[in-house]
């Protein structure tokens, strides 16, 4: 169907085609320096930033590279040491390369340079959110590793579990730093990350074991109450909330009541 502008009033109406292109337009923005080209396309890193691809052309071929965009943001988001894997991962997933930096597609023929714009951009984008979610899970294994030790310390390595599973009302948990007494009584010293998505997978955790009878005394342990906020708030509902620097006294009282 044909674009066309209609008039009103002497002021012409644009079109949802003309909208069309002018999203298109923001969302896909190419700058061409001779036989190379700079594209951003609508693929999205974890710090939101648009995901670009850099095009070489020669002749009937297309050189397709992230110029190592993907790189940066892992370096940026603090999981430079896991992105070489994720990287490797993603490119054999979406059929493209990766060069220990830039992921790429060697070679595409133009008949296929949207595939292969498109297949760069997302392994690249995809290869850096794993990376992020590594080296949040790595972080998150050290902390709960030191929140076991901590509290092997206070209460003897004998009576904590590093990890337990729990059957709540509604699912079984995976729970951590486990203290379970001779009455049978457990105590559970969960980490939470300030993140969102962390505070709410600890919250549906939490609803559900503080449905069943006789169950754990549940405890979320942050870094730091002012970090966490008010999602601190949402957590005092299902479970006491203790910072990781507290003293061992204060781990003691919060099991006294187990």
């Amino acid at each position: 169907m044909a674009s066309f502008m209609t008039f009103q009033g002497g002021a012409p109406r644009v079109t949802v085609k003309d909208r069309l292109a002018v999203a298109v337009k923001r969302l896909m923005d190419v700058r061409v320096d001779g036989e190379s080209a700079r594209l951003t396309v609508p693929a999205i890193y974890p710090s939101g930033a648009s995901a670009s691809v850099e095009i070489t052309i020669n002749g009937d071929k297309c050189f397709v590279s992230d110029i190592g965009l993907g790189h940066m943001e892992a370096e940026f988001q603090g999981a430079e040491d896991f992105y070489a894997a994720s990287a490797r991962n993603a490119a054999q997933r979406f059929g493209v390369g990766f060069d220990g930096f830039s992921v790429f597609a060697s070679w595409a023929s133009m008949d296929r340079i949207e595939s292969a714009i498109s297949l760069v951009a997302n392994a690249s984008t995809q290869a850096a959110a794993s990376a992020l979610f590594s080296a949040e899970r790595e972080k998150d294994r050290r902390v709960q590793e030191q929140i076991y030790d901590k509290i092997s310390g206070i209460f003897g390595p004998n009576l904590v579990n590093k990890t337990m599973d729990i059957s709540g009302r509604d699912a079984t948990w995976t729970a951590h730093n486990v203290v379970a007494f001779p009455n049978r009584s457990l105590v559970v010293f969960e980490f939470v990350r300030e993140s969102q998505n962390s505070v709410a997978n600890k919250f549906m955790m939490f609803s559900d074991l503080a449905k069943i009878d006789n169950g754990p005394t549940l405890n979320s342990v942050v870094k730091s109450l002012d970090r966490i906020g008010k999602k601190g708030s949402m957590l005092a509902d299902v479970s006491n909330v203790i910072e990781l620097t507290a003293n061992d006294e204060a781990f003691r009282r919060l099991a006294r009541v187990a």
